[in-house]
């Protein structure tokens, strides 16, 4: 599964894409993804383990807090976009 990685995170992972085993959730695809890039990890996840309320993840273009959240299904072959915090003037 291709991840694709925007501004400010793309430093932590040295990419602007990177693949990930198949996952059948957000969750678990993260987990794959964080274990991989631990300082990735450190900006996406909070001490509980949640998404931080700044990053904003895209399956198919949808963002996952409108869908079931880290429960949102995924499926070998969906687009998976992670976004940090971005701002300018």
């Amino acid at each position: 599964m291709r991840v694709r990685i925007f501004a400010g995170l793309r430093p932590l992972v040295g990419a602007k894409e990177v693949e990930v085993e198949p996952a059948d959730t957000m969750r678990n695809m993260l987990e794959k993804l964080t274990a991989a890039y631990p300082a990735l990890g450190e900006r996406l996840l909070d001490q509980d383990g949640d998404l931080q309320s700044s990053i904003h993840v895209l399956v198919n273009g949808r963002n996952i807090r409108f869908l079931d959240g880290l429960d949102t299904a995924i499926q070998d072959g969906d687009q998976v976009a992670l976004f940090p915090p971005v701002g300018g003037g």
